[in-house]
């Protein structure tokens, strides 16, 4: 039985913390005990316990040092910014799971949301073939997050060569875009370019086992599709309003999508040339989305003050040999 009623806490003072704030108010069974500024955070754990901490501070480095910290503090942790996710969850995950806390996504994001589309989906007796979000933003480094997140998650891949996004008219060509057996036993992540203003998330599944013509053919009248595959689609995600199912299911023990081991991140590309001794900002780089290399920096760790140490070209990536990163603090 879970004690009532759950004490939230949130770390971050914009529109998600206000957010959350307000619909934990509305719930049942939850009571809001403070919200503050990340470097608030540590006072607040101390003199006005949480049972569950919200992540809404919009900086990793903060982010990740307020959920250590509730963690340190026995609070279950609610990660909002998939950043946060990719960049350190695993190291969160760690450190929490010998004391039996929860850190997972918040239910609101695509992520999360995705990822209780797939444990539905599998509880309905489908296996998930490829998962992704319906004319997204797909050329934004939160994009690109949010789906390394859900990759993570589960274990899911890119298809080789990166996510292929095709223009499609209708949602039901998504079941004849992608060549699915070429998955073999890894589930893919990508992305539909609709006409605006579609806009959602959607699974592409399969049956576990031949399905007599009776199940066919309700899937059928249900659109889902003709088989062998089935496409699964809801509308994008609601953000702070989906926040309790996550702060209820940590509280119960059931994560919405546990940080897990790499399978994928957001690694930083140059969008020009740019020589050596060149210190690479914001503007110079673009966010890509790929499988585990371990010669690359991720883009969520680049720092002010990295150099790099030999010219390179529009559209190189940045690696530990040709670019130099500042030493710790």
């Amino acid at each position: 039985m879970l004690d009532m009623p759950l004490r939230v806490g949130v770390g971050g003072s914009g529109p998600v913390s206000r957010g959350v704030e307000f619909q934990v108010n509305l719930t049942d069974g939850m009571e809001f005990a403070w919200s503050c500024a990340p470097d608030s955070v540590e006072e607040k754990l101390k003199n006005n316990p949480i049972d569950v901490f919200v992540e809404a501070c919009g900086d990793v480095a903060d982010a990740a040092e307020c959920s250590l910290l509730a963690i340190e503090n026995h609070a279950h942790v609610i990660l909002t910014d998939a950043r946060v996710d990719v960049a350190v969850g695993l190291t969160l995950q760690t450190e929490a799971h010998p004391h039996g806390i929860i850190v997972t996504s918040d239910s609101g994001t695509p992520h999360g949301a995705l990822a209780t589309m797939i444990q539905e989906a599998h509880i309905m007796g489908f296996d998930t073939m490829q998962a992704g979000q319906i004319s997204p933003r797909c050329d934004t480094s939160r994009f690109l997050y949010e789906m390394a997140a859900l990759a993570n998650g589960f274990g899911f891949l890119p298809p080789s060569g990166g996510m292929t996004g095709p223009r499609i008219e209708t949602l039901d060509k998504a079941l004849t875009s992608f060549d699915f057996e070429s998955y073999g036993d890894t589930p893919r992540i990508d992305f539909l370019r609709l006409p605006s203003p579609t806009e959602g998330l959607y699974l592409i599944v399969k049956p576990k086992v031949d399905l007599p013509e009776e199940q066919v053919a309700h899937l059928r009248n249900c659109q889902l599709g003709d088989g062998p595959y089935y496409l699964i689609h809801r509308p994008r995600p609601l953000g702070y309003f989906e926040t309790p199912k996550a702060i209820l299911g940590a509280a119960a023990g059931q994560p919405v999508l546990s940080p897990g081991y790499p399978t994928c991140q957001v690694y930083a590309t140059l969008k020009q040339d740019l020589q050596m001794g060149t210190e690479p900002s914001e503007g110079h780089l673009e966010a890509h989305l790929s499988p585990n290399d371990e010669n690359l920096i991720p883009l969520a760790v680049l720092q002010e003050g990295a150099k790099l140490k030999i010219d390179l070209p529009k559209g190189q990536p940045l690696t530990f040999q040709n670019t130099l990163l500042p030493e710790p603090e």
